[in-house]
């Protein structure tokens, strides 16, 4: 069992981390979508490899990676998050 300092600690890190991840997504788009099928399975694995062990680094130093379903929809929810924020920075500064 964690305590909520823990807990709400490990919400803001996954929060953060998944806008974290969606900001690299968008740097490296045109990596993940080549048209060369080998290059683009071989740059999926390692990006999603990466992303995955320095999720679970973080969660190391936070709560011993004890992952919770909450902790993965905080995730989705930063990942989002960043998402529509930075569609919408493109879209006010392009008028």
């Amino acid at each position: 069992m964690m305590d909520l300092n823990t807990q709400i600690m490990t919400l803001i890190a996954s929060f953060l981390y998944g806008a974290f991840f969606s900001f690299l997504v968008s740097v490296n788009y045109k990596y993940l979508y080549q048209q060369k099928i080998f290059i683009r399975i071989l740059f999926t694995f390692m990006f999603i490899f990466l992303n995955v062990l320095v999720y679970f680094i973080i969660l190391k130093k936070i709560n011993q990676v004890i992952l919770h379903p909450y902790s993965l929809g905080m995730i989705l929810v930063g990942f989002c998050m960043e998402h529509y924020l930075h569609h919408f920075i493109v879209n006010y500064f392009k008028k």
